[in-house]
């Protein structure tokens, strides 16, 4: 197996750990509310730091890893990840989870401005790769649910924690061992990709456009992942926390898969039609998740899911090429600073607008407002085909 194989698959057991450990809080917080009798919004507020490191982390973790090796920070997050979950496992109380839960996202933030690096400058049909490293995101975000709702039914919520952490630090040192034994390439490694040039104006217009819709897109992400659990328990009568776990596991599964396929258009067609795509449809589904409750709020949230995940492949494309690869771990620290930094906004809007009025239909009615905002800016992306050539 060549070290591009290599790196695809440790790229994306990492995306859907980091993911993983970043989703399933929000379905263990449902046992730990009962054990511990306090408010969903209560213990929800402890993931706030978490969050807001998950994107902090970024910019130095990516800068580093530009400068020493993607690979060795992948090594650092895997064990990373698996020692704070167990130690949220080991808590007993508000401040240690707390502490846990901060530690984790530290951790979290490690993946995507090296993992993905990681990928685009190893692979020579990049959409394919990041599309197929996305199906794994969606497993992640998914099985996050449903590993939660099932260890729940079978454990304690402190064992939902240790079980996952202890299986993430066996696969860090796997894959320390592979590198030890130059399996695995430990130096960065370099890949012709041809860096688009245009005007500082248009650049400018580029930036401003990405930044918004970057933000915009995190945000209604971290909104409808942090709530999902907490909405199909007040909407979907009768439904365990398994079901729920389930439930939502199925839908970011399939919108995994959804990744794939968007990766392989944007390898063929061009990446300004995908992304307005992708971003008008999801206008709609906030709109419906608003109001729908039932067999159709499950149809919504999976037509939603998928709309954002198959534009990512796009994304991180149209990014990797107005970058030099050397700064690529640089240039993908700032966008998921700016997409994660959004998950302290996305935790205290949901926690704010439950205690508010018991429910989240403002919420997704603020999250189809965005959506709608970021479409209209993204039509005035400068852009004239599928080479990313820019207009004069």
């Amino acid at each position: 197996m060549n070290n591009s194989s290599l790196v695809l698959i440790f790229s994306s057991v990492g995306h859907a750990f980091m993911h993983m450990f970043a989703a399933f809080y929000f379905v263990i917080i449902l046992s730990i509310e009962i054990e511990w009798n306090l408010s969903y919004d209560e213990l929800i507020k402890l993931w706030s730091l978490g969050a807001l490191l998950v994107g902090l982390g970024a910019i130095p973790f990516g800068w580093l890893s530009d400068r020493w090796s993607r690979s060795s920070m992948m090594v650092i997050m895997f064990l990373g990840m698996g020692i704070s979950s167990v130690l949220c496992g080991l808590s007993s109380s508000v401040v240690g989870l707390f502490f846990g839960l901060s530690i984790l996202g530290l951790a979290c933030s490690i993946y995507h401005p090296v993992g993905i690096a990681w990928v685009v400058n190893s692979s020579k049909k990049k959409g394919k790769a990041l599309g197929i490293n996305g199906i794994f995101g969606g497993i992640g975000i998914g099985s996050g649910a449903f590993i939660a709702g099932f260890l729940l039914k079978f454990f304690t919520w402190n064992m939902t924690f240790i079980i996952p952490g202890l299986i993430s630090i066996v696969i860090g040192f796997i894959l320390s061992l592979l590198i030890f034994f130059n399996k695995i390439s430990f130096a960065n490694i370099k890949n012709e990709f041809t860096v688009e040039k245009s005007s500082t104006n248009n650049l400018i217009i580029i930036s401003l456009i990405m930044l918004c819709a970057m933000f915009g897109l995190g945000l209604t992400f971290q909104i409808m992942q942090t709530s999902l659990p907490k909405v199909f328990d007040i909407r979907l009568d009768e439904y365990s926390t398994f079901k729920i776990g389930s439930t939502i596991g199925i839908i970011y599964f399939l919108s995994g898969l959804m990744t794939f396929i968007g990766g392989i258009l944007a390898d063929k067609f061009s990446l300004k039609k995908i992304y307005i795509i992708g971003l008008a449809g999801q206008v709609p589904c906030y709109l419906a998740i608003a109001y729908f409750s039932g067999l159709p709020l499950i149809f919504v949230c999976l037509a939603a899911a998928i709309f954002n995940s198959s534009i990512l492949p796009a994304e991180n494309i149209l990014l990797s090429k107005f970058t030099p690869e050397k700064h690529h771990g640089l240039i993908y620290g700032c966008k998921f600073i700016i997409v994660f930094c959004s998950g302290p906004l996305a935790v205290f809007a949901v926690a704010q607008i439950y205690q508010m009025t018991l429910e989240f239909t403002n919420l997704f009615l603020i999250s189809s407002l965005i959506m709608f905002l970021i479409f209209f800016l993204a039509i005035f992306l400068p852009y004239k085909d599928n080479n990313l050539k820019i207009s004069n």
